[in-house]
């Protein structure tokens, strides 16, 4: 798996989709995958009615233009009772969303194998401070305060595209604290803050580990925790990571041996200390738009990482040649892999972020009208459900079937001669 990593993100143009309509139902062989897709996700729910109320719900995100309200959902499908029968299907019905993201994720996992987990805080905006979890935030997009709901969401980076296999939506004292607003959305009793590092933590043992065999690099912004224990928590769990870290994040040099040096520095020290001296190289990672940056890759250990096993760890530090004061710093275990494989990986989460805000738009990650707590569950794990089939289909050309015959020449146009090899 990592030998694919490398290849992946050393080489080529890759980067998420983003995903043209695929049409509604009745589309030939997509429609033959979105129905696979269903049959596969919608397997873990119990009842043949719940199965057919999940199928139409996708369907419909999937064909359904502009805002994904249930009515514009249930208008896709053709039949007059169907919004109602949605809406109880979404708001009130008790079927449960955890086994379904996990049918998800092994159905993604079995098409297209993930090449690395993004733990991803989404900040999704929406009108009005009704609908549950909605709050004031900041969009770090944009800076601006925004009406939204925060969710951090598990992604699977595969070679067609990304897409969310989980979610935990982050509710703030304001939810928590009311007790009218905790009865108004149906808030279970353990309802609680969270932690964004925490919940990634909890979803890629929960989710990622279903995916398959294979542990896949996790992604995760580690620069407010600490990073020795996230990556011991991930190890133990099997995964290699790629986490990015504060400047101030303490990490102990490694002498040439490889044993612990007797002096603990930070990151940016660490990064323009001796160990680093004259060891900065110029990379251009290819198919990116930006760059070249300088890069240092120096041999340490997190110094709050706890008692036990510990892999040889990694600071890459990513230096902005023409402003140096923009630098980032990375901890992984990733060692055999190449700077701009590194590289690469570390921009996964750039073009999630992107994704969420144009491709979740098209799929309804950010439309969801209920009020409920279970009821956002139900449409985002849904909604995650069409964006995978519509990565899916986005990308089945590309992996199947032989390459179109060439264009014919029109008259009056000359062909260009073939170059001998």
């Amino acid at each position: 798996m990592v030998d694919a990593v490398a290849a992946l993100f050393a080489e080529g143009d890759f980067r998420p989709a983003v995903f043209d309509d695929p049409g509604g139902p009745g589309g030939g062989a997509g429609d033959d995958l979105v129905g696979e897709l269903c049959r596969r996700v919608l397997g873990p729910l119990a009842r043949s009615d719940q199965r057919r109320s999940g199928e139409l719900y996708i369907r419909g995100l999937l064909a359904a233009t502009g805002r994904k309200s249930i009515r514009n959902i249930a208008a896709q499908t053709g039949g007059p009772a169907d919004a109602q029968r949605l809406h109880h299907f979404i708001s009130d019905s008790t079927w449960r969303w955890r086994p379904v993201r996990a049918a998800l994720a092994h159905h993604v996992g079995a098409l297209a194998p993930p090449l690395a987990w993004v733990v991803h805080t989404a900040t999704l905006p929406r009108a009005g401070r009704g609908g549950v979890g909605v709050e004031q935030f900041t969009d770090p997009r944009t800076g601006r305060r925004v009406n939204a709901r925060c969710a951090v969401g598990l992604w699977a980076v595969t070679a067609h595209g990304a897409c969310p296999v989980d979610w935990i939506l982050r509710l703030t004292p304001r939810w928590l604290d009311d007790p009218v607003l905790r009865a108004r959305a149906r808030l279970p009793a353990d309802a609680a803050a969270v932690d964004a590092v925490a919940a990634g933590l909890d979803m890629v043992r929960a989710t990622a580990a279903t995916a398959g065999p294979h542990r896949a690099p996790v992604l995760l912004d580690a620069r407010h925790a600490p990073a020795g224990r996230v990556a011991a928590r991930l190890q133990a769990g099997g995964f290699p990571y790629l986490l990015r870290i504060a400047a101030s994040h303490p990490l102990t040099p490694l002498a040439a041996d490889g044993r612990d040096a007797a002096r603990v520095v930070t990151a940016r020290h660490l990064a323009a200390g001796p160990a680093a001296a004259g060891a900065y190289g110029r990379v251009r990672p290819p198919g990116a738009a930006d760059g070249p940056y300088d890069v240092v890759r120096v041999p340490c250990r997190a110094y709050d990482t706890p008692p036990g096993p510990r892999r040889r760890q990694l600071l890459l530090a990513r230096r902005d040649p023409y402003h140096p004061e923009r630098t980032a710093y990375w901890l992984t275990d990733l060692t055999t892999l190449p700077s701009a494989a590194l590289l690469r990986l570390a921009a996964a989460p750039d073009g999630i972020d992107r994704d969420v805000s144009v491709t979740g738009r098209r799929h309804g990650l950010h439309d969801f009208d209920g009020r409920t707590f279970a009821g956002w569950h139900r449409h985002i794990t849904l909604a995650s459900a069409a964006h995978a089939a519509a990565l899916l289909l986005d990308r089945r050309p590309a992996v199947a079937g032989p390459p179109p015959p060439p264009a014919p020449t029109r008259r009056g146009e000359r062909s260009l001669p073939r170059k001998r090899p």
